[in-house]
């Protein structure tokens, strides 16, 4: 985003000088360009203002830098580059902090680890998305074929680092062996020692074996020895 500043200098000067609060103008506008629809439920305040700049006389333009990473953010700092006659001659930093209110999802009840999406209720709470660290999940549909990391506290907000895909083998799982020794095939039973999905390898402790043999999942709940 371009600012372009009247010149600011008495005559016979060879440099001009800009006023911080033009280059906190030219950042706050990136900071609501980013923030689109949210800006509504935005409350933003500046905590850190560059002084003002002394340049060479010429056409100057305010630049500043796109924000990138996790977003919003409690804290962004907007990068501004000052421009002569199209050449960066300074570059400050105006920061902010942010609060944007948003309905997110929650756990409704406390869970255990291991719990599957299907069996999950969310409900709708207000939150400060900025003060989350990581991506919240947006619908119950995102967590089907899911299951929890970790155990969960009623109210917490769900977050997609909460989950992970359900394994088709899962760690000391019953499982349906096969095996092939040439044109002999055959099937047996047994326990999964690690957990995987279809084309992972795993160690399976077939029944009456005294040590695990490698096995390939070809689908829940089913291993191929692996020759």
């Amino acid at each position: 985003m371009f600012v372009v500043l009247p010149l600011q200098a008495a005559a016979g000067s060879t440099q001009q000088q800009i006023a911080a609060v033009r280059m906190v103008e030219a950042a706050r506008a990136q900071i609501a360009e980013r923030l689109g629809a949210d800006g509504s439920a935005a409350d933003v305040t500046v905590i850190g203002v560059p002084e003002d700049v002394a340049v060479p006389m010429g056409a100057v333009t305010l630049s500043a830098h796109a924000l990138t990473g996790h977003w919003p953010r409690a804290r962004a700092g907007v990068s501004v580059d000052v421009r002569v006659d199209g050449r960066v001659v300074r570059t400050t930093t105006v920061w902010f902090a942010l609060s944007v209110h948003r309905a997110v999802l929650a756990y409704q009840n406390d869970l255990p680890i291991g719990a599957s999406g299907a069996s999950i209720k969310l409900v709708s709470r207000d939150e400060d998305i900025a003060a989350i660290q990581g991506d919240v999940i947006g619908s119950e549909q995102e967590i089907d074929g899911l299951r929890l990391r970790h155990p969960m506290v009623a109210g917490s907000v769900a977050m997609r680092a909460d989950f992970e895909r359900i394994p088709e083998v899962d760690r000391r799982q019953r499982v349906m062996v096969m095996a092939s020794y040439g044109a002999v095939h055959l099937q047996t039973k047994g326990t999964a020692s690690g957990m995987g999905y279809t084309g992972d390898v795993v160690p399976v402790l077939v029944d009456g074996a005294e040590a695990p043999v490698r096995a390939r999942i070809t689908d829940k709940g089913v291993v191929e020895v692996v020759q």
